[in-house]
């Protein structure tokens, strides 16, 4: 199992199998390892609601489009402009942006305070983060000047917010979640394969 971790995604272990994911990344590594296997069937991803329009995508109950997604993260840095700036860490192997929001009492001022990152769906298929953190953003943007707790919060750190680390394989099919995938666009998983000095691929 300590072998198997290091290389390969266990999704569980029931009656003495192990059952896992294998990226056209790891699939050399699993077949060289000689273990006795059989394939499974993938199951049918589970049913995904898309939201209508960008209002309804803020009510938070269906996933945004990628457009409603990006017109999401344009709004906050537009309508809150003192106190959230929106970046891109760059842009995915399709092309799409990869948003990352900075919530601070002077988002545009890098200031000596504590710095806290959270990233969502960095694997394109678990997705019930990815409405999660886009959610969190909007709550603490609508309640800095309502609430004294948020307001300490976003006063004393600068609070970086990446809903969606893979859109990729997320939006593997387009614009909108169909069948989406752990794996980004060139097959890798951005969790088990993210680079290790100590065990270089």
């Amino acid at each position: 199992m300590d072998i198997l971790t290091r290389n390969v995604s266990i999704t569980s272990v029931k009656d003495k199998n192990v059952f896992i994911n294998i990226s056209p990344r790891t699939v050399g590594w699993f077949i060289a390892a000689n273990y006795n296997y059989s394939i499974q069937q993938r199951t049918d991803s589970k049913g995904v609601l898309s939201a209508m329009s960008v209002i309804q995508a803020m009510e938070w109950q269906s996933y945004p489009t990628y457009p409603q997604y990006d017109s999401i993260m344009r709004s906050f840095s537009t309508l809150y402009p003192s106190i959230c700036r929106l970046d891109t860490i760059g842009t995915s192997i399709n092309g799409k942006y990869i948003f990352a929001l900075k919530i601070s009492d002077n988002a545009g001022t890098n200031e000596d305070e504590p710095k806290v990152f959270y990233s969502s769906t960095m694997h394109g298929d678990e997705l019930g983060g990815y409405v999660l953190m886009l959610r969190l953003a909007d709550y603490l943007l609508k309640n800095y000047n309502l609430n004294s707790r948020v307001k300490n919060m976003v006063d004393n750190l600068e609070i970086w917010i990446n809903p969606l680390a893979n859109p990729d394989g997320t939006y593997r099919s387009g614009n909108t979640i169909t069948y989406p995938v752990r794996e980004n666009a060139h097959g890798i998983d951005l969790n088990r394969n993210f680079p290790d000095p100590f065990q270089p691929l």
